[in-house]
């Protein structure tokens, strides 16, 4: 229909903002401040959209134990700031002690946070060894004083509050047994719940089928969605207890550098900036794991990790303990790296596939030119060996005793 068309630099305003017109005569009521104050929440709220949503900084989420009152178990949340998908921005400027139970009710007014119960969980208090939990954060609204009125008609005091704050509040959702795959009564457990919150677009047959697939998505984080997760919710950590207690907190796993969402489609998934955040996160949430490992050559890798990043840096071991610890995997090397190089090989690999440990293809092993020339070796890098070979001698650039003979194909 003609009159459906909209003209070449007509203003269009039906998604415009709106705010009050100002003029001196002009008679203002409350309800032109708070229309004043929804545009400039929904201007705040663009720019949260344009940027994508995740973790800007901070927000790590740390156990530390039984130690609310009560005996009940608490982590430390680390200052920071988030943008939800609804383009909200989140910020902590201090960082807080939370309790993880559920005795605060919504809208609760607390110093040092406001959180507000947890549906859909049980009801009653959190009872430590109740499964596989995710750590959030949210806009919260709570209302401080009172304010001195004059005039109010018919209107009921009730409504004479002196600010509106527009806090955050953190949210501990269950996550079902049956809504993940993984056993959690194996040694791989975090390892293998990390993958299913990364999505199978990271693994390595995801290509296979371009033009009949989907998109990418962090399918654990999706499946939560239509389980309590809202769009204004981030997700900061996944926690998991058992019935002996606390096992692992693992932030990388569920938290995202900021990113625009990938457009639907598979061209979209593969050419977007969002799948690098995603191979960020798979590194991050290795070291972080490795770092809880007391004697990481005394694993297999293959009893621990299901899958392991594009490339990884484990603390050096000797040659018999990278036997044991790449034990059933077709590993090359070790061969010497420049560290000139090492930062270039990591980028590279943020959009790499994850290393199949179950597979036979190839890993390159590297140790750090530099650290072995001052005898003081501290660093073992693996690499999917899908990856370009880094450790070629370079003329001018590589010691003669410390270099390794181009590979021929």
């Amino acid at each position: 229909m003609p009159g459906d068309f909209v003209a070449l630099q007509e203003p269009f305003g039906e998604d415009a903002i709106r705010t009050v017109n100002f003029f001196n005569g002009r008679l203002l009521t409350g309800n032109d401040m708070s229309r004043e104050q929804a545009a400039r929440r929904e201007a705040d709220a663009r720019i949260g959209l344009a940027l994508g949503d995740g973790i800007a900084n901070g927000l790590q989420v740390a156990f530390k134990g039984n130690i609310a009152p009560g005996g009940r178990p608490a982590v430390e949340v680390q200052p920071g700031v988030a943008v939800n998908r609804a383009g909200s921005v989140l910020c902590l400027k201090h960082k807080v002690s939370l309790a993880l139970d559920r005795a605060a009710q919504p809208g609760t007014d607390n110093v040092a946070c406001l959180f507000g119960d947890c549906a859909p969980l049980a009801d009653g208090d959190y009872v430590a060894g109740a499964g596989l939990y995710v750590l959030t954060i949210a806009p919260a609204f709570t209302s401080e004083g009172r304010a001195a009125v004059s005039g109010m008609g018919d209107t009921s005091p009730r409504c004479a509050l002196d600010a509106t704050v527009e806090a955050v509040q953190f949210r501990l959702l269950e996550i079902r047994d049956e809504l993940f795959d993984a056993d959690p009564g194996q040694g791989d457990f975090r390892n293998r719940i990390a993958y299913e919150a990364f999505g199978v677009g990271v693994l390595p047959g995801w290509p296979a089928n371009l033009l009949g697939g989907t998109a990418r998505a962090d399918d654990l984080i999706e499946v939560m969605a239509g389980h309590g997760l809202s769009l204004g919710e981030v997700p900061l950590a996944l926690i998991a207890f058992t019935s002996a207690g606390h096992t692992f907190t693992d932030n990388w796993s569920v938290r995202r550098p900021i990113a625009l969402r990938d457009p639907d489609g598979v061209v979209g998934a593969i050419s977007e900036p969002r799948r690098l955040a995603v191979g960020r996160a798979m590194f991050r949430q290795f070291q972080d794991e490795v770092a809880t490992i007391p004697a990481i050559g005394l694993i297999r890798a293959r009893d621990r990790f299901r899958y392991l990043p594009p490339v990884g840096l484990i603390p050096a071991l000797g040659d018999n303990r990278i036997d044991f610890f790449f034990e059933g995997m077709t590993v090359r090397g070790p061969t010497h790296i420049d560290a000139s190089a090492v930062e270039p090989l990591l980028r590279e690999s943020l959009s790499a596939p994850a290393i199949d440990t179950d597979s036979a293809h190839a890993i390159w092993l590297y140790r750090v030119a530099q650290s072995e020339i001052a005898n003081k070796p501290d660093l073992l890098i693996f690499a999917n060996g899908h990856l370009p070979y880094r450790a070629d001698a370079r003329f001018n650039l590589s010691h003669w005793n410390f270099a390794n003979y181009p590979l021929i194909p």
